[in-house]
């Protein structure tokens, strides 16, 4: 397949050019200093100052306007943008908390999969350790039904545009009626709980510098296609406008999560998801109203159509229908905002460029870890240092088979564990990883996979030995080794929703941790390593409940899974440098 052309400068500076764009075009947004990823409101320190809760979401770029773009009034006080598809890193996340810090709370809008919940997850935790103020949450968006019906999804629904209609309503409420931080907490919670989104693609998008990411044919569309390219619920033949509409229509009024009645006060959302015409989005819009009236559901409060939520370029559409149960909630769309700016119904905004303007060069972290922890004598730091990086070379030496095994999700798990292994090498012949103190030399680690890394891979490896360092903390011998490792693997399992046969590194991690209670003796390392490497094996014939495999099909799943395959590489190499 052919590279999709587009109007970019290069593939590897489209987020930053996209950024530098808006901020440019809109005097209502500024770059963060510590964070060219972080885009903060203008008026930031005037609204700090009044009882406003603060707000703050984000994710991967390709979606915009999300999340970036509805930052201003009425709307966002910051955004977060990862690369295109990725999870921005917890790092740029805690940078967006500390630029929005409120007294009166800040609320952290979260859309549901995996290393958004990671990354933004391990911010907020790291953002309460380090202030002590509890004052923060966060919600989780999770408004897709499309998927509603498959058995062994524990992680919830996709989030998806509904996201648009609670900024909308959050932004109103905190900074026009000034809401307190719980009441909002909730009232948001609720409105996630009354929201729900459907959407259908007929061509998928393609990133920026590739091809399409998987071919449909021309008499084919995809209904439930995720925001990511995920598959959806049904590939079936095309239909005509009126007729995909009524599918979409009937599964989301009878949604378990809606279950519409006729008399529900609703607000209708036609989302467009990247390249749809202005053409097919009006005739759309009238097929949506004829069946809604057709139906009985008269009782509609707001329609709005435009493009909230994209796929980068994706041939589609989605519908949210939101049901009102408060007259705020429905007074919230009546108030102008940088959400409702953005949307069909409004006139855009005239902006002036500034030609000197240049994006400001993210401050790398200054933060230091001080030598803390118990000492382990220099022969034992020796062999740790040795089998850390015999570690990462096993992984640099796996890329191209870790990938292919990742065909599943993006295809890079391969190359990205690859990137976080020369970076711990280059730390560690810097003389940047303190050997002697494990609690310190996990924690920097952690930092490695928080700064260079990113997505899913650098949560998941930056939660897990963060969390695990502090049983270092008075004395370091191999129970604290097992001990660590489960304390770390609980909050992975906390923070991913994963568990256990769920087809995700948490089985390898899992069993050996199992395997023996202490890991003081050759032996006891020797039957964690074996059990890790036969509960990755394992995972070829399990269906994923967790990331975003659980999204693709179960003939889709032949392979063991590449995050599972890596723990069993990393703990052999880590065990036959130690002990051979």
């Amino acid at each position: 397949m052919s590279i999709v052309k587009k109007f970019i400068n290069s593939a590897p500076n489209s987020v930053p050019d996209s950024l530098k764009g808006l901020v440019m075009s809109d005097p209502g947004v500024i770059f963060s200093q510590k964070n060219f990823r972080v885009v903060l409101r203008s008026d930031l320190d005037d609204i700090k100052e009044g009882s406003v809760v603060t707000l703050i979401s984000g994710g991967g770029s390709g979606h915009e306007p999300f999340a970036a773009g509805f930052v201003g009034f009425g709307g966002l006080s910051a955004a977060v943008s990862g690369d295109v598809f990725a999870s921005p890193s917890s790092e740029a996340v805690f940078h967006g908390l500390q630029e929005i810090y409120s007294p009166s709370g800040t609320i952290v809008f979260v859309i549901n999969y995996t290393g958004d919940r990671l990354n933004f997850g391990t911010a907020v935790e790291r953002f309460k350790a380090e202030t002590k103020n509890d004052n923060v949450d966060l919600v989780y968006i999770d408004d897709d039904v499309a998927l509603e019906d498959k058995t062994g999804i524990t992680v919830g629904g996709r989030g998806l545009a509904g996201a648009v209609l609670l900024f909308q309503i959050a932004g109103y409420l905190s900074e026009v009626k000034l809401t307190p931080f719980q009441n909002l907490l909730e009232i948001s919670r609720e409105i996630v709980k009354n929201t729900a989104t459907f959407g259908v693609s007929l061509e998928p998008c393609a990133i920026p510098g590739k091809s399409r990411m998987f071919v449909l044919n021309e008499s084919e569309m995809e209904l439930g296609l995720g925001i990511h390219g995920e598959p959806g619920c049904q590939r079936s033949q095309m239909q005509s406008a009126g007729e995909i509409v009524d599918e979409i229509l009937g599964k989301l009024t009878s949604s378990s999560r809606l279950n519409l009645n006729a008399w529900d006060r609703i607000v209708v959302f036609l989302n467009n998801l990247g390249s749809t015409s202005q053409i097919e989005m009006n005739i759309l819009s009238g097929e949506i109203l004829q069946w809604l009236s057709t139906n009985g559901f008269h009782n509609i409060v707001r329609f709005i159509s435009g493009t909230g939520m994209t796929s980068i370029d994706g041939h589609g559409f989605s519908i949210t229908i939101l049901r009102i149960l408060d007259d705020q909630w429905e007074k919230a769309f009546d108030h102008p905002s940088s959400i409702s700016r953005r949307l069909t119904f409004l006139n855009p905004k005239i902006t002036q460029f500034f030609p000197t303007f240049s994006i400001p060069v993210t401050l790398s972290d200054e933060r230091t870890v001080p030598s803390q922890g118990a000492q382990v004598y220099p022969e034992t730091a020796s062999r740790f240092r040795t089998s850390v990086k015999s570690a990462a070379f096993a992984l640099k030496s796996k890329e191209q088979y870790l990938n292919e095994l990742d065909e599943c999700g993006d295809g890079d798990c391969g190359s990205t564990l690859k990137t976080a292994s020369e970076a711990i090498l280059n730390h560690i012949d810097e003389g940047k990883i303190d050997f002697r103190h494990p609690q310190t030399a996990l924690l920097q680690l952690a930092h490695v996979f928080e700064e260079f890394v990113g997505g899913t891979t650098g949560a998941i490896y930056a939660m897990l030995l963060t969390s695990g360092s502090s049983i270092f903390e008075h004395e370091a011998h191999g129970d604290n080794l097992h001990s660590a490792l489960k304390k770390g693997l609980e909050a992975v399992m906390k923070y991913g929703h994963a568990e256990p046969g769920h087809r995700t590194m948490v089985d390898p991690l899992d069993a050996a941790i199992k395997a023996s209670e202490s890991w003081n003796t050759k032996d006891d390392w020797q039957r964690a390593v074996k059990a890790a490497e036969e509960a990755a094996e394992s995972t070829m014939t399990m269906e994923a409940k967790s990331g975003r495999a659980s999204y693709t099909s179960v003939d889709q799943q032949k392979k063991p899974d590449p995050g599972a395959v890596a723990v069993a590489i990393w703990m052999r190499a880590i065990f036959d440098a130690f002990y051979g």
